[in-house]
């Protein structure tokens, strides 16, 4: 089937290419009537850049650029000393002027400048009109009456009707790239004129569409018929291949594809590009390469027929064609299908932003899901630094009590042996909680303090701010405790007029801790062979890893002259 399609276009465009020309002349015209006095010059691809009004000393310039390069209304104006600059794209010219007498059998297509002036109705008798011509700067045609150039008569054809007209035909030319033409017409004698500026510029190098066709979408149609309807139809058009109407014309006059070009799923799309400038239309004279989404393809020979049929919907195009015989030179076109409802931005979108609600969704529970367990083995942890307090704290009170047992201070021991069982049952209690609150930490620290001042008596005072509410202040239990141990054990041991303070205060939303005692410091970097210092450092450590805003932090001061440890419990006045 695919061979049979092949087939059925290289045929059918080939009887096309190869019919016979029968439309020679240029193919656009620019006509300037002065009193039914038409001067008309031809050429295939000619446009007005701008018209210059000559008023005395004074030049008043008109531009179509504005409107667009290609915008040739009827001018309806006074000639008389007018200059019109063209650019030309054909390399033929001619130069035919008609004679008054045929004007209202005259069909004039193009640019038109059309003088109305009755006071001009002189300047512009045929048999008084003379021509002058200037081809880059020189004199190819000196000051003549038309009268004495070649005449002509002809029978134009369009669209079935028949159009006479004979005259004058004072010159004709073959142009190339940036020639210039300055053609003017007067009055025999008179100085005011009418001027011609024509500039030779190059015409399209590149192919471009000059004809696309598409099926009904409402219709079904098989991509085999819509390649016979299609070259059916092009047969009968009278421009293509059959004359040089398309020869020399810029590639962006023709029926132009802008941008990226919309189509739809099961549309067939033909496109015919112009057979290269001033030759024949072969089955090889182009050659076209099909890219589908960023994919390309391979380039093929082709006579400029491309035939395409869309079937997949979301799907971008990009057709690159060039003539064979100038490949550097190659025009692209884009396209596209529309997407069907899954293929939308939007549909994307909603898409993207569900799958990433759902992937943050599973992420957020996996990241507690971690936060938990991390928190579980944090616990786990300081219940171990627990176990590990609880017989560094018995084997302490043991050696009080077996030091007054040794002193024979049996009631002293007797009161240290209750005071530590309470103590003790304080502590395994606590040593189930995360945090207590100030006031059971407190009442913990000053039992401690009386234990341990039956052996040695020392000096206690504590200070509490008043501003601190103890019955709400969550703290850590006995962490302060291990540090008075070691302040008595190591610090004050055997010192006359022991003393050791405890400040409780605040300082905006932290909590502060201040321990100082007068006995005999210690060297704070060298390693500490206790427990107790360690194990304290050790619970810090691990709740700072389990909370993002409540910190602990601890500074020691040692010298000769006594120790001080400051405990800040970091924004524990709010809310963690």
């Amino acid at each position: 089937m695919k061979n049979f399609l092949y087939l059925l276009l290289l045929v059918s465009s080939l009887s096309i290419a190869q019919s016979k020309e029968t439309i020679e002349k240029p193919a656009a015209n620019a006509y300037f009537v002065l009193n039914k006095t038409t001067v008309r010059f031809e050429n295939n691809f000619a446009f007005n850049k701008y018209i210059v009004f000559n008023e005395g000393n004074n030049k008043h310039i008109s531009s179509n650029e504005s409107k667009g390069p290609y915008y040739n209304p009827p001018i309806f104006n006074n000639l008389s000393n007018t200059e019109y600059h063209f650019t030309v794209l054909g390399e033929k010219i001619n130069l035919k002027i008609t004679d008054p007498k045929v004007y209202n059998s005259l069909h004039m297509i193009g640019v038109r400048g059309i003088d109305t002036l009755k006071v001009n109705k002189d300047l512009y008798r045929i048999e008084n009109l003379e021509i002058q011509i200037v081809k880059n700067n020189k004199i190819a045609k000196k000051w003549t009456l038309v009268t004495q150039s070649k005449s002509y008569s002809e029978n134009n054809v369009f669209e079935g009707k028949k159009y006479f007209e004979k005259g004058y035909f004072p010159y004709t030319d073959s142009l190339v790239n940036g020639d210039k033409l300055v053609i003017s017409l007067r009055k025999k004698g008179q100085e005011k004129c009418l001027k011609l500026h024509l500039e030779k510029k190059e015409s399209a190098r590149k192919p471009f569409v000059i004809i696309s066709r598409s099926n009904d979408l409402k219709k079904s149609i098989s991509f085999e018929n819509f390649i016979q309807e299609s070259i059916d139809e092009l047969h009968k058009n009278r421009f293509l291949d059959k004359s040089n109407f398309y020869d020399d014309w810029p590639e962006d006059y023709a029926p132009r594809i802008i941008g990226r070009s919309r189509h739809f799923k099961g549309e067939k799309y033909c496109l015919v590009f112009r057979k290269p400038n001033g030759k024949k239309r072969t089955y090889d004279s182009f050659e076209y390469r099909m890219s589908v989404n960023s994919k390309a393809g391979e380039w093929i020979s082709s006579n400029g027929f491309i035939f395409m049929n869309l079937n997949e919907s979301g799907t971008e195009y990009i057709l690159e064609v060039r003539y064979k015989d100038d490949l550097k030179h190659v025009e692209v076109y884009n396209f596209y299908t529309e997407p069907d409802w899954y293929q939308t931005l939007w549909f994307k979108i909603a898409i993207g932003m569900f799958s990433f609600f759902i992937f943050s969704v599973i992420y957020i529970f996996w990241m507690r899901k971690i936060t938990r367990r991390k928190r579980l083995e944090q616990k786990s942890k300081i219940k171990m630094l627990y176990a590990q307090l609880n017989p560094h704290f018995v084997f302490n009170a043991l050696g009080s009590i077996q030091g007054l047992l040794n002193d024979n201070q049996i009631e002293k021991a007797n009161q240290y042996l209750v005071g530590f069982g309470s103590l003790l049952r304080n502590t395994l209690a606590s040593s189930e909680k995360e945090t207590h609150s100030l006031e059971v930490e407190i009442k913990s620290i000053n039992n401690y303090i009386e234990l341990e001042q039956l052996r040695n008596p020392f000096l206690y005072r504590l200070t509490i701010d008043e501003k601190i509410n103890v019955h709400e202040v969550q703290t850590l239990p006995l962490l302060i405790q291990p540090l008075i141990e070691n302040a008595i054990k190591h610090g004050i041991s055997n010192k006359e007029n022991a003393k050791i303070t405890l400040t409780i205060s605040k300082k905006a939303d932290d909590l502060i801790f201040e321990l100082a005692d007068n006995g005999k410091g210690f060297d704070t970097l060298a390693e500490q062979k206790g427990f107790g210092l360690k194990l304290v450092k050790d619970r810090i450590a691990l709740f700072n890893q389990s909370t993002k805003k409540m910190k602990i932090d601890m500074k020691i001061q040692s010298s000769l002259s006594g120790t001080q440890i400051t405990v800040y419990y970091k924004n524990w006045l709010k809310n963690d």
